[in-house]
């Protein structure tokens, strides 16, 4: 009200305090509730609601159905349990007067599902910086304890003997460490049994030789486009590449820079042209991307590695002649890359090995070697090369501070590190 001086009246004052004071009062300020996912195991999950003394609201907890046949199950706040139907007594929680602070907690089942928390205000109370009368919180629930595997991870695995596996089972929340010790083995076929050649052994090994890799469809045709439609866009996020087609062709390794993912459409860093229905390959390189894609958060400690010792003997006597006999040629290469030594050797100057011809295991008796000088030797010597290995040993330690949601597995980069020999 104004007096006639046009100055407002304290009666006017007093009644904005009040009108203030009574928005405050009925307000919400917070609601506070760990949202990570959660183990497989019964789970209880506290929460606080923090606002004005007269604040008023209810809270509703739900499962979401698990298949088209089942329904939406209610938390029951007097039994704590999850139920199909839904009543305002025992599945409201119902709080007329805040009083500050409000406390309490939902106990989860085990196994998994998909849950909503709603915080629903009532009457005439508002939610602080918000529009809307509700604050939904949306948290997920393992069906069980997730397994990962690691794993050396070649292009082409027909190289390669049994490739090698760690596994680690673990809640979702829960940290484990542990170390491995990998022996990745050559190939025994004849035309892939020319070993691994370490190109460098002062190499070291970090979290970005390590990867996750899923395989996604095209859905709708590209041409020379920098947006592509994709069948899901689970298992991927911003960062992650591309590294191969499972028709046409791939140019460069383009990255991922955003992603639409109601529409299920990324954007790349490259134009490319893909046929639809298409496969892509995903990778993520490197703790962050993973955890970015997968949910994984994981650290590596000093990863080592090192290829056995490599020997073989002389199938049969040799003289003068640059082709030497051998027993078993398995991790031998060619291309005068691989140095070789043993009793009358002549390496009085180079002396390479030119061309394997390959006897993997040596039982058909035709393995043989070109070298760049001639030798003369015993059948039965003893010779011991340098430069390709039949074996390549891995030992190293892996921290997982939070496993994923589902089953995944994790690939050392074999070709950022092993170069594959070859016959000549």
């Amino acid at each position: 009200m104004a007096n006639g001086y046009g100055q407002s009246t304290s009666t006017d004052v007093t009644s904005e305090e009040q009108l203030s004071e009574a928005i405050e009062n009925a307000s919400i300020n917070f609601f506070i509730m760990d949202v990570a996912d959660m183990p497989a195991a019964e789970t209880s999950k506290f929460f606080s609601v923090e606002g004005g003394k007269d604040a008023t609201f209810k809270i509703v907890a739900l499962q979401n159905p698990t298949s088209s046949s089942d329904h939406t199950k209610y938390y029951n706040w007097v039994n704590k349990s999850f139920a199909a139907g839904h009543n305002s007594i025992e599945n409201d929680l119902t709080i007329t007067a805040l009083g500050g602070t409000y406390s309490d907690s939902i106990l989860f089942p085990s196994g998994g599902g998909d849950y909503v928390i709603k915080l629903i205000a009532t009457n005439n109370t508002v939610i602080n910086d918000s529009k809307s009368k509700v604050i939904t919180k949306n948290i997920s629930k393992a069906s069980a304890n997730t397994t990962l595997t690691f794993t050396p991870g070649p292009a082409d695995t027909s190289y390669y003997q049994t490739l090698p596996t760690s596994t680690s089972v673990g809640a979702v929340n829960s940290s484990n460490t542990f170390s491995f010790n990998w022996a990745v083995t050559n190939s025994t076929t004849d035309a892939k049994s020319h070993g691994f050649r370490l190109t460098d052994t002062t190499l070291k090994i970090n979290d970005s030789y390590w990867y996750y890799t899923t395989e996604i469809a095209v859905d709708g045709a590209v041409s020379s486009g920098t947006t592509v439609t994709l069948a899901s866009v689970d298992d991927i996020a911003i960062g992650t590449i591309i590294t191969g087609v499972s028709s046409g062709s791939l140019s460069g390794t383009p990255r991922i820079t955003a992603i639409d993912v109601n529409n299920k459409i990324i954007t790349i860093d490259s134009a490319q042209t893909f046929a639809d229905g298409i496969d892509l390959t995903f990778k993520a390189y490197g703790a962050e991307n993973i955890n970015k894609a997968i949910g994984l958060k994981l650290s590596f400690g000093t990863i080592s590695f090192e290829g056995e010792t490599l020997t073989s003997t002389v199938r049969a006597n040799v003289s003068s002649s640059t082709t030497v006999t051998l027993g078993a040629t398995n991790g031998i290469s060619g291309g005068n890359v691989v140095k070789y030594k043993g009793l009358g050797v002549n390496n009085s100057s180079s002396n390479l090995i030119t061309s394997v011809t390959p006897d993997p295991d040596g039982t058909d008796t035709d393995g043989s070697m070109v070298v760049q000088l001639a030798q003369t030797l015993t059948a039965g010597t003893k010779l011991t090369f340098a430069g390709s290995h039949k074996i390549v040993n891995f030992i190293g330690t892996i921290n997982i501070t939070k496993y994923p949601t589902a089953n995944k597995t994790i690939h050392l980069d074999l070709e950022k590190i092993i170069t594959l020999g070859v016959a000549s």
